[in-house]
């Protein structure tokens, strides 16, 4: 299949670490931009390095992103452009356009600088999680990207030396911070996800009693509501704070027609079309199946030949039904 040939030709490049404006991100584009003129669209850059492959006047858009994290898997945005591409071909007089977004895992950053605003924007993305997977589902409607908040929480104790302090005359922050880490891990239910992703112990040395912690929090859920109940459970301020995003207007009614029993799912991560939808963009997103119990940012990410081409088969019927409506 050639969707496959073309992201194992990308994994090539850099062994899966394409970071964002590197030299490998470079080389992913110009491989992209090969692909884009092959499927007869006009290849252009802005000034932030998107890159763009147009047929006509276009209004209706589709693509992801080719960066990744370091040691990262050969699907997470890749296949997005790639399908995107895929299906451009496969619409050979249909005016649309591919977009391959710069630094997404970096912000994302080059959605958030794209001053084109289309009718229309559809991405393709592995599910990155396991729902599909466990639902034997090939194929998911992405409804909406969970809301987000971080922050921090700082614990308070008092340094001591290691070898001679009583242990019952402790008061040693990290043990109050792992208690806390604990119970994040209790309070997120429901769907919602928390977690303590890092620690700063101080004054951090192996022979001394840790005096402060602080704790840095990710809280994430379906609903604003439900951010607000897991906000309280946890127990902290956020420094920053990002309502749910709904995927709406013609591409998800499009997207439901074309799959009218697929799951729907929201998604715990962010992505491009989140930037997108959050600008006003009309916008709708394809989940296919994660496979390996839905592992990604990993060498083991994976996604059988058979999803994606049913992911390409729906992506080009969705952006045939929205050229057809735009364009009257």
């Amino acid at each position: 299949m050639r969707v496959l040939q073309r992201l194992d030709e990308l994994y090539a490049i850099g062994g899966g670490t394409r970071l964002a404006y590197s030299p490998e991100e470079d080389a992913a584009h110009e491989l992209a931009a090969g692909w884009m003129r092959d499927a007869g669209l006009e290849v252009a850059q802005d000034e932030v390095g998107n890159l763009f492959g147009r047929r006509g006047a276009v209004q209706v858009w589709s693509g992801s992103h080719l960066d990744t994290v370091p040691n990262g898997g050969k699907f997470d945005g890749a296949l997005g452009v790639v399908a995107a591409i895929e299906a451009a071909d496969r619409l050979r007089d249909a005016p649309l356009a591919v977009v391959a977004f710069r630094a997404e895992e970096s912000g994302p950053m080059g959605s958030r600088r794209l001053t084109e605003f289309p009718e229309a924007f559809v991405e393709v993305h592995i599910e990155q999680g396991p729902t599909l997977e466990r639902l034997d589902e090939p194929l998911g409607v992405v409804t909406a990207i969970a809301g987000q908040a971080r922050g921090s929480v700082t614990f308070e104790g008092r340094a001591a030396h290691a070898g001679t302090t009583p242990m019952d005359e402790r008061a040693d922050a990290l043990v109050d911070a792992a208690a806390f880490v604990l119970r994040v891990r209790e309070v997120a239910q429901g769907g919602a996800r928390a977690t303590v992703g890092a620690l700063e112990v101080e004054p951090g040395a192996v022979n001394v009693v840790p005096a402060k912690v602080t704790a840095a929090v990710d809280a994430r859920a379906a609903t604003a509501e439900q951010l607000d109940a897991l906000i309280e459970a946890i127990g902290f301020e956020p420094a920053w704070r990002q309502d749910p995003i709904a995927m709406n207007g013609p591409p998800l009614e499009a997207l439901r027609t074309v799959l009218p029993d697929a799951p729907e799912l929201v998604s715990g991560a962010g992505h491009d079309a989140m930037v997108l939808a959050a600008a006003g963009v009309p916008t709708a997103m394809l989940f296919v199946r994660s496979l390996n119990g839905g592992v990604s940012h990993s060498p083991e990410e994976l996604s059988s030949e058979g999803d994606v081409e049913l992911g390409v088969e729906a992506l080009t019927a969705v952006l045939g039904r929205l050229v057809a409506a735009v364009n009257g």
